[in-house]
This record gives structure tokens, C-alpha cells and sequence, in this order.
């Protein structure tokens, strides 16, 4: 846009624009950073760098660190196994259902079919699509067949598999060479089963391969683990969606009776069975119950039928409950280890077999040495047996990975059922081991005085919950008792295990509650959706008994914290506002009473509001918040002081948001004073509220231009935020960050360039390591630290370093604008400005004046919406356009640009392009 159309612009908004309110300003969002190259080492570009140690010299475009080695890996889908002997199939039936044999030929699934292949055929660069359905459902045996259809259409199919996974099922080919390949599909099964930022990591990774990438992820449950995921997959601009897999019997392409008959006459062959033809459909296949009319139960009972048909069994009965065709298939197992046994073959009994088998099935493959010591914990044989034990297992059971051992059954539906029938208290007639009574304790309970937890507990854990969705016993008899002694065990499962665990039929309330008693109170990356979804069915099963409106209102500000955490910030606000509408009731019916709950509820709406951008309504939250909260103190001063300060620091932020940095810095004076008492009094509550008051504090003196006060306050923040670090980093890391990079900020800002550079580094360095936990959280903060380590940069003469890492900050602005533009619209203008900026400084000024332009757009929107908050940027933006202008010989231009200059109210940009982002 020229400068003349800017100048028509800006006389018309003048005319019609409301007078700004007066100043006060509340706490801004801190200038920080997140990690920045080592002093020397390697030059990385576009990379996922990992190791146990890592020296990084120049990075430039995206460039990922993982700590460690990689927990997972990417190979080429292995080819299928050797069908087995019809002899070995009659001595263990139950592995002709593993997907990898595709003894069943594929059929049906043409719509999913079809939704599959759009997806892996449209335009994105990198797209991710989660598979999700009940187990047994056919999700293995439908990415498998769409895998093989894929690399018959010219793509590399690869699969991804976690260490924590269950034994691959892949029966695709490794990918031929192809003159040209159509991209790259991977598929990757457990994926709820997986750390997020280590998901995360391998998504990543698959985009930085700089060719089209499809991931296909499998899973059983999608609900809040998938929607926190697909946030921050978002927010890496990743396009996801998901595929509900819906009961195959909903199929117009097929119906159980086909279904059932063809997986019948393909066992038969299998088995070199003759006859079967004969054998009739079970009526409880062709009955409603959910249960037997999935993929995988259609052909276990069409497995069971043609086995007894060959040894000469006869009746339906095998099919009158639930969980009997498993109990016919298991006791074959059984069978074929006492045969070994008894012919010895293998030294283990089937005694003994069966219970490492139920600890496979728990903690599934692992090392050698924890195998040893699962079988020692759960007591399955004496300490001499054990060695034999897994030697014996692994000859039935092979183990994928060389190295590893306890392979656990397959079908998944079938180890958790081998779990449940044998232990004691299920309704079928099929024996159980009164060992396995206190097995499932045994396994997942340390032993007194040890710390930490075994290994194994996440896989096992995870494994029980599942079980125990399905066999109610296990729940009443070990889930409860196991979590109710010890509820801490749940913090290491995972957020998918923690939602898993909501979802168990009749599992009581408090159980639930005592978990949610043990979580972090702040963000946790591996936790945050498990939490938002157990908070979110504790409040449900709790609202319809609690008619205390003071509590309901409690319930549901704690409901729209955890939400926020998750990354769940539209729903935040959904929630924070029946808090609030609560609050008032309670008010109108005893103000002396319930202001104290209004008011808390009125901050956290004010802090969800700020999240989603809706700036004006955050601050007038807060503004009521301090009216209430100054009432009560004035009633109670030593009951009320801390909350009112935290009101008071609250709206300083709010006020800030808005552009009232005057008011800000008198309203954060006041909170200071206050919290600084406190701290004195009471170092351990309140120390880490004053660090955050003297660091909202040094940024409102900057702000008006009180700077070599505002660099003391920041040291003191900082100072402190070091020492809480030092006994808590997972609570005060963000804090820490955020201190360095201001502390580097207030030094550029006093002329001390060469010291900012070095603290903005040490921000850097731990806002990369938090991104790769919680992008959702963090990734406006590390892009704030980009664009100021590139000012930094640039400050001291590294001009064409400073470019790169703006240039990464402004790719991940746009990606936060294109999910949530009123709270990231501003900071996408300031990188815009900042790399024109760093055009012109390494000589592209034609391209600088393209993205000044592109700024000036966007702020032109915001000063309409607010003057106040946006006019100083506009003025900048301006500045820089005209000194662009004049460079390139467009001087006419240039000159209307500065006209609009001097109508802006008390603006006075200097004559040169300023240096934004301070």
C-alpha cells in the first residue's frame, strides 16, 4: 500500500474514531526466549538434532533439540511372515488372528476407504489423521490394507514404533524404489499410548524431510488427548482431522453372516479342516450386543467354530457369553504348553507359563534384566526358574526386537482377557489361579522404602484400565484397591491412561478424587489432557449431588484452569463464565458471604478471555475482581492482603494488554508493595509472587521509559526466580525464561548489547526444551524469544544471523493467528515489521517495504479497534515504511507517509527505521 492510500486511511479513522481511554496498563505478556546456538559446534539447518550432548555452532530455519536418544524409531514396514503349518496352527489357533498374517482377506470399508485416500492425496505438505475405534474393531487390519494400496500407488510406506509399543503388526512390503514417489505415508499404532512431545518429536521430524509426508495415527479412544494433540500439531501448522472407525456391521458392503462365513472358510483351509461349510452362523453374532459384533469377535467365534468342529465338539454354547470364545481359545493355548511340556520341549510348566504369560500381557517386551526382575516381583517362579522361564516364553512367544523378551498375546482383546479369566471372581466357567489374586499388586507396587516405579507400570497400568472397562471384577477386586492405596501410581501413566480411567464402568468417584488430590497444580505436558478430562467427569458426577452453589462455582474455575492447560482455551471461557454467572447469584443472595468466590472467579474468566484475544472483556473482569477484592481487605486486611495483591498484579496485566501502561505501572507499584510483605513474611508462599510482581513491574517502567530502574527490578526477579528453579524446575522454568530474556531486554534497552546477547540465549535454550513439551503453552513465548535474539543479533552487527531467526519467529506467529488471530495478530505485526527490518539492514529493501506493508494492514485493523494499545506501533510501522520508501527512491511516497506521521497523536517516530521488538 502506498503511502498516499495510508494517508486517506488515516484522516478518515481520525475523524471517526472514539477518544482512547486514559492509560493504565496491565501485565504484558514478558519478552522472552527460548533457545539459541551454542557459542560453537556444527552449523544445523532444518534439522532434529538429538544426543547426550549437543554443540550447535549456527542454526538456521527449523531446528528441533531432543535431549537423549530418540524413544522411537521409523523403519520400512517388514514384510509378512511365512504362513504357518496347518500343524502349528492346530496347536496354537489363537495366532492365525494376528492382523500381520491377513489370513482373512480384507473386505468392506469402501467409504473409509475412500476418506483414506483423499486425505493421503490432498495438497498439504504434512498432514496427520488419527484412526479411531473400539478395540477389535479392524483399525490395524484397515491402515494394513490402505499401507498396501498406498505402496502400490507410488508411495514409501514406513511405520513408527515407540519402545512402549506392542509388537508391530505390519504386513506391507518394503517400499520398491520409485522413480518418482507420490510422498510418504508412516503409520504409527498404540499413538495414544505414546509421550506427546515425543509424538510430537517424530511429527516433527516427518515435516522437516522436506517432502509430502502423510502420518496415520491408530489408536482406540480420540476425546481430549487427541484434541490437545491436533492443537498443537496445529500450532507447528500440521494439518490434522480423524476417522471414527464405525462396527464393520454398519458396512453396506458387507454383512455378518459374509463376514463370518468367509473368515470360516479361510480358517478351515488353514487349519486343513474339511466340512465346515455345514457349520451355522452363532445367533450371537446375529444379535445386537455390541460386543460380538466387531471385527475381531466375528472371527475368533469363526476361529472356534471350525477348531471344535475339527475335534469333534459340538453345540453352540462356546457363544452364550461374553468372554467365552476368548476362555475356548486361551485353554488351547494352555494346551499346547502342557503338550510341551509334557513332551519336553520346553522345561517351564504350563503352570508357571501361565503366569509369565500374564505378566507379558501386562508389561509387554522388554530387556532381558527387567524381564528377570517383573517375574521376581510378581512372583510367577522361584529366582532359579526364572532365566529358563523366559527362554521357554520366547520359544512360544518370539520377541520382534532382538534383545527383548516377555512378547505379550495378540490380539490385544485376548491378553486383556487372559488377564481377567484368570483372575479370580469372573461369572465364566473357565479355571482361574488363586496366584493371580495379588498378581496385578504385586507387579505395580513398589516394595516399601522404594522410590520411583517400575518400568513397567505405565504398559501395565494401561493394559488393567482396559481390562477392566470390559470385566467388572477386575475393577472392584484390583483397579480400586491398587489406586485407592496407592492413587500416585496414575502420575506416570500418561494423559491418555488418566482419560482411559474415566471412562471405566463403575469405578467409584473417589478413587477418582484421590488421583486429582496428587496432580501438579501447574502444566504438565505428559498429564495436562488426562487431567482437563478426570476434572471434567468429576465435576459431572459431583454437580448433581453438591447443591452448595459456592462449591459449584469452585468446581468449575478449576474445570476452566485444567481446560486451559490442556490447550482447551474456548471452552476455558465457556467454563469460566458459569463460574462467574454462579458468583453473581450467590452475591445477590449474600454479598458479605460469596464476593470472595465472585471475585476468584471473575480473575480466572479474566485470564481465559485474555488467552482467546478478547482483550476489553478480560480487563473489565479484572477491574470488578479488584473492586471486590480492595472491599474485603479493607474488612479483613491479613485474610484478604494476598489475594487482593494477586487481583491488583492481574490488572496491571490487563490494563498493559490494552496499551494503559501508566495505569499499569501505578496499579503494579501498589500489588508490589503489598506481595513484597508478604515475601518478607513468608518467604515459601510468597517469594514466587513477588518475583512476579518485580518483573511486571520493570516491564511497565520501560514502558515508560524508566529503564535503568526497570533492569534493577528485573535482576531481582530474576535472582530469585533462580533459586526456586534450583528446587523446583518443573514449576519455574516458564518464569525463569521469561526473567533472562527481559533481563536481556533491559540491558540491550541501557546499552549493554553484548551482555543482553548472552542471557537471551540462556531464554532460549529453555523455551526450546519447553516447546517440545507443551507447544500449546509455550510457543507464543518461544517466538517472542526468536524475535528478540534476533534483535539482539543485530544490535551487534550479526545481521544475516538476526534474519534467520526472525524469519523462524514470524513462521510460528502465522501458524498462532491462523488458529486464534485476536490474541496473536499484534505480535504476527511486530515480525513482520522486525524481518522488514532485517531486510534492510542486509540491502533488500524492496523486499522490507513488501512486509512493513503486510504490517501496517494488520495494525491499521487494531489501532480501529484500539488507539491506545496500538497507535505507538502504527507510528513505528509508518516510520520504517517511509525510511524504506526514500531508500528506494520513492520519495513522493514517502513524503505522504510522513503527513500520516504527524497526525498521529503525541507520536514523534525518529527520523530512521526504528528497532522494533524491545
Amino acid at each position: 500500500m502506498t503511502g498516499a492510500s495510508w494517508f486517506s486511511w488515516f484522516k478518515g479513522r481520525r475523524e471517526t474514531a472514539a477518544a482512547p481511554e486514559s492509560a493504565s496498563q496491565s501485565l504484558p505478556a514478558p519478552l522472552d526466549s527460548r533457545s539459541a546456538p551454542a557459542a560453537f559446534g556444527q552449523q544445523i539447518t532444518d534439522s532434529t538434532v538429538g544426543g547426550p550432548a549437543i554443540m550447535v555452532g549456527e542454526a538456521g530455519g527449523n531446528v528441533h533439540v531432543t535431549v537423549g536418544t530418540p524413544r522411537y524409531r521409523v523403519d520400512a514396514l517388514p514384510p509378512a511372515p511365512a504362513p504357518l503349518t496347518a500343524q502349528g496352527a492346530r496347536a496354537q489357533p489363537a495366532r492365525l488372528l494376528h492382523a500381520r498374517h491377513q489370513l482373512v482377506p480384507f473386505t468392506g470399508r469402501v467409504a473409509e476407504l475412500r476418506v483414506l485416500t483423499a486425505w493421503r492425496d490432498g495438497d498439504a505438505a504434512i498432514s496427520v489423521l488419527l484412526l479411531h475405534g473400539a478395540g477389535g474393531q479392524g483399525k490395524t487390519r484397515l491402515a494394513m490394507h490402505f499401507a498396501e494400496q498406498s505402496r502400490s500407488d507410488g508411495w514409501q510406506v514406513r511405520q513408527a514404533r515407540h519402545i512402549s509399543d506392542p509388537p508391530s503388526v505390519a504386513v506391507v512390503r518394503e517400499a520398491g524404489e520409485h522413480a518418482h514417489l507420490a510422498g510418504e505415508l508412516i503409520i504409527a499404532d498404540y499413538a495414544e499410548r505414546w509421550p506427546v512431545d515425543e509424538l510430537l518429536g517424530f511429527v516433527r521430524d516427518a515435516a522437516n524431510t522436506g517432502g509430502r509426508a502423510r502420518i496415520l495415527l491408530v489408536a482406540r479412544p480420540a476425546g481430549v488427548w487427541w484434541q490437545t494433540l491436533a492443537n498443537r500439531l496445529d500450532r507447528m501448522d500440521v494439518a490434522t482431522t480423524s476417522l471414527a472407525l464405525p462396527p464393520l456391521m454398519e458396512d453396506q458392503h458387507t454383512s455378518p453372516i459374509l463376514l463370518y462365513t468367509e473368515a470360516r472358510d479361510h480358517f478351515a483351509h488353514a487349519l486343513d479342516v474339511s466340512g465346515t461349510h455345514r457349520l451355522p452362523v452363532p445367533t450371537a453374532i446375529l444379535s445386537d450386543d455390541p460386543g460380538t459384533r466387531h471385527v475381531l469377535a466375528v472371527h475368533m467365534a469363526a476361529l472356534v467354530a471350525v477348531d471344535r468342529h475339527r475335534r469333534g465338539e459340538t453345540g453352540e454354547g462356546v457363544m452364550d457369553a461374553p468372554g467365552t470364545v476368548s476362555g475356548y481359545l486361551l485353554s488351547r493355548e494352555r494346551d499346547h504348553w502342557r503338550t510341551l511340556h509334557a513332551n519336553k520341549r520346553i522345561t517351564t510348566s504350563d503352570s508357571v507359563m501361565a503366569k509369565v504369560v500374564f505378566t507379558a500381557a501386562l508389561t509387554g517386551t522388554v530387556t532381558q534384566q527387567e524381564g528377570l526382575a517383573a517375574l521376581a516381583a510378581i512372583q510367577a517362579c522361584a529366582a532359579a526358574q526364572s532365566d529358563q522361564a523366559l527362554y521357554d516364553h520366547s520359544l512360544l512367544f518370539p520377541s520382534h526386537d532382538a534383545g527383548t523378551v516377555l512378547e505379550p498375546l495378540y490380539p490385544d482383546l485376548l491378553a486383556e482377557d487372559f488377564i481377567a479369566l484368570c483372575t479370580p471372581g469372573h461369572p465364566l466357567d473357565h479355571p482361574s489361579d488363586p496366584w493371580a489374586e495379588g498378581a496385578l499388586h504385586r507387579l505395580l507396587v513398589p516394595g516399601a522404602g522404594q522410590d520411583g516405579v517400575y518400568p513397567w507400570t505405565k504398559p501395565a497400568l494401561t493394559t488393567l484400565i482396559a481390562a477392566a472397562a470390559r470385566w467388572p471384577h477386575l475393577v472392584s477386586g484390583h483397579l480400586v484397591p491398587v489406586l485407592t492405596e496407592y492413587p500416585e501410581l496414575m502420575l506416570h501413566t500418561g494423559g491418555s491412561a488418566l482419560t482411559a480411567l474415566t471412562e471405566v464402568p463403575g469405578l467409584p468417584a473417589t478413587v477418582l478424587e484421590q488421583v486429582v488430590a496428587l496432580l501438579p497444580d501447574h502444566r504438565h505436558v505428559e498429564l495436562d489432557a488426562g487431567i482437563a478430562a478426570i476434572t471434567s467427569k468429576l465435576i459431572s458426577s459431583r454437580l448433581h449431588a453438591i447443591s452448595d452453589l459456592a462449591e459449584r462455582a469452585s468446581l468449575h474455575s478449576s474445570l476452566a484452569t485444567r481446560q486451559a492447560y490442556a490447550g482447551m482455551y474456548q471452552q476455558a471461557v465457556s467454563t469460566a463464565e458459569v463460574a462467574v454467572e454462579i458468583g453473581r447469584r450467590l452475591v445477590g443472595e449474600d454479598p458479605n458471604l460469596h464476593e470472595p468466590v465472585l471475585a476468584a472467579s471473575l480473575s480466572n474468566l479474566g485470564n481465559r478471555l485474555a488467552q482467546v484475544g478478547r482483550y476489553a472483556e478480560a480487563l473489565e473482569c479484572a477491574k470488578e475482581a479488584v473492586w471486590i477484592r480492595r472491599k474485603l481487605v479493607d474488612q479483613a486486611p491479613e485474610t484478604h492482603r494476598p489475594d487482593f495483591a494477586q487481583a491488583l498484579s492481574n490488572l496491571g496485566v490487563r490494563l498493559a494488554e490494552v496499551g494503559r501502561h501508566i495505569e499499569a505501572l501505578a496499579t503494579e507499584e501498589v500489588a508490589i508493595g503489598v506481595r513484597q510483605r508478604l515475601a518478607t513474611e513468608d518467604p515459601v508462599r510468597f517469594e514466587a509472587d513477588y518475583a512476579t510482581s518485580a518483573s511486571n513491574f520493570a516491564n511497565h517502567l520501560a514502558q515508560v521509559g524508566r529503564r535503568e530502574e526497570a533492569l534493577r527490578w528485573e535482576e531481582e526477579a530474576l535472582e530469585i526466580r533462580r533459586r526456586l528453579v534450583a528446587e523446583n524446575p518443573a514449576a519455574h522454568e516458564p518464569d525463569l525464561a521469561r526473567s533472562l530474556s527481559n533481563f536481556g531486554v533491559r540491558l540491550a534497552q541501557v546499552g549493554r548489547r553484548e551482555e543482553a546477547l548472552r542471557w537471551e540465549e540462556e531464554a532460549l535454550e529453555i523455551r526450546r526444551r519447553l516447546v517440545a513439551e507443551n507447544p500449546a503453552a509455550h510457543e507464543p513465548d518461544l517466538a517472542r524469544s526468536l524475535s528478540n535474539f534476533g534483535v539482539r543479533l543485530a544490535q551487534v552487527g550479526r545481521r544475516e544471523e538476526a534474519l534467520r531467526w526472525e524469519e523462524e519467529a514470524l513462521e510460528i506467529r502465522r501458524r498462532l493467528v491462523a488458529e486464534n488471530p485476536a490474541a496473536h495478530e499484534p505480535d504476527l505485526a511486530r515480525s513482520l515489521s522486525n524481518f522488514g527490518v532485517r531486510l534492510a539492514q542486509v540491502g533488500r529493501r524492496e523486499e522490507a517495504l513488501r512486509w512493513e506493508e503486510e504490517a501496517l494492514e494488520i495494525r491499521r485493523r487494531l489501532v480501529a479497534e484500539n488507539p491506545a494499545a496500538h497507535e505507538p506501533d502504527l507510528a513505528r510501522s509508518l516510520s520504517n515504511l517511509r525510511t524504506w520508501l526514500e531508500q528506494t527512491g520513492r520519495h513522493e511516497e514517502a513524503r505522504a507517509v510522513v503527513s500520516v506521521i504527524r497526525e498521529l497523536p503525541e507520536q514523534r517516530p525518529p527520523s530512521a527505521a526504528t528497532v522494533p521488538g524491545q
